[in-house]
């Protein structure tokens, strides 16, 4: 029986989300290296107006940010009743958005909050004291205001804290967590729990080929020689370092203790200690 539903690719911006799109989109061509041009074909994201669009045939260039919303989350559940469906995901969890009757699993992606300020501070183009604070606005959106020429729908993401939070406490059926961290130490056992959360029919050869053709390097090699969409205007390359801990040769004294202090609680459940990395306190 051919399976329909969705499976969420849901992080932070910044945390890791197109490494693992990359990872699925290649453990699905058994191993090939990936296009990064056809990522969004792929795995979609799942806030691009163009594929909302596509999806239930209805153009949004006229569209209130309430009536984009709805339009989306109609695009979701019909989608998802059709066929299987990985989707890109940034927004915080909302049950209205992301319908449990078409969710068949959420991969859920973390990363330590003092290497994303530093990375979505590049991202951006903002300074990392901007980046901070953003993170830690609960009413953070992306795309607040909308026009015809705007490509994505908008997005709240909220704070670090409470995105994460949502997507671990409310996100509804099968949960694959995934730290960046552990991506970066184990890549071939983290990509095999991968293929095993999504039921993909892949052995570990076609796992250590996916592997090899995502290394960081690999991508960054890809994104130098076709580019890639996803990097905003100004940002010199989007595979920038692909390390865990930069931010210790990046954030000053007082930046790193901002975000210790915004984010701790939750730092603290995902193993982010002050300055180790151990086992997550909860899923």
């Amino acid at each position: 029986m051919t399976r329909r539903g969705i499976f969420w690719i849901a992080s932070y911006p910044k945390s890791g989300n197109t490494w693992v799109r990359c990872l699925i989109a290649s453990l699905q061509s058994g191993g090939a290296p990936v296009r990064l041009g056809g990522l969004g074909d792929t795995v979609p994201n799942s806030a691009a107006r163009a594929w909302i669009e596509a999806c239930i045939d209805v153009g949004s260039g006229d569209m209130l940010a309430s009536e984009l919303n709805a339009m989306r989350a109609q695009s979701h559940r019909e989608e998802g009743a059709r066929r299987l469906c990985i989707l890109k995901v940034h927004d915080r969890y909302d049950p209205g958005l992301f319908p449990a009757e078409v969710t068949l699993g959420t991969i859920h992606i973390v990363r330590d909050p003092r290497d994303v300020a530093p990375s979505w501070a590049d991202h951006m183009g903002v300074d990392v004291d901007t980046a901070i604070a953003r993170m830690a606005d609960d009413a953070l959106t992306l795309s607040r205001s909308i026009d015809s020429f705007r490509p994505q729908a908008p997005q709240r993401f909220g704070s670090w804290s409470g995105h994460v939070r949502s997507w671990l406490d409310d996100a509804p059926g099968p949960r694959l967590l995934l730290r960046y961290e552990a991506l970066l130490a184990d890549p071939l056992g983290e990509a095999a729990r991968l293929s095993r959360f999504m039921g993909l029919s892949v052995d570990a050869d076609c796992v250590a080929r996916a592997v090899d053709a995502c290394d960081f390097e690999a991508l960054r090699g890809i994104e130098e020689r076709e580019g890639f969409s996803e990097r905003q205007k100004g940002q010199r390359r989007f595979f920038r370092q692909g390390r865990s801990g930069a931010w210790r040769g990046v954030l000053q004294p007082d930046q790193a203790g901002r975000i210790m202090g915004d984010h701790g609680a939750m730092m603290r459940r995902l193993g982010y200690g002050a300055d180790t990395l151990a086992d997550p306190v909860q899923a």
